[in-house]
C-alpha cells in the first residue's frame, strides 16, 4: 500500500483525507462547493474550481 495524506480544500481550509496514493490522480468534492484534482506526486492540490448549483 501507498503512502496516505491529507489535503486541504482551496475553498474553506477543511482538511480532506485519508488519500492513498497510486498512480494518477484524485479528486475531491468538498462541501463548500468547490471541487479539486489532487496531485498524488506532489501530494497537494493541482487544479481547483467551485462547482455550480
Amino acid at each position: 500500500m501507498g503512502d496516505i495524506f491529507r489535503v486541504n480544500c482551496p475553498g474553506c481550509g477543511q482538511e480532506k483525507g485519508p488519500i492513498t496514493t497510486h498512480p494518477g490522480t484524485v479528486g475531491i468534492h468538498c462541501s463548500c462547493g468547490v471541487t479539486a484534482t489532487v496531485d498524488i506526486g506532489a501530494q497537494e492540490i493541482d487544479e481547483w474550481w467551485e462547482r455550480e448549483d
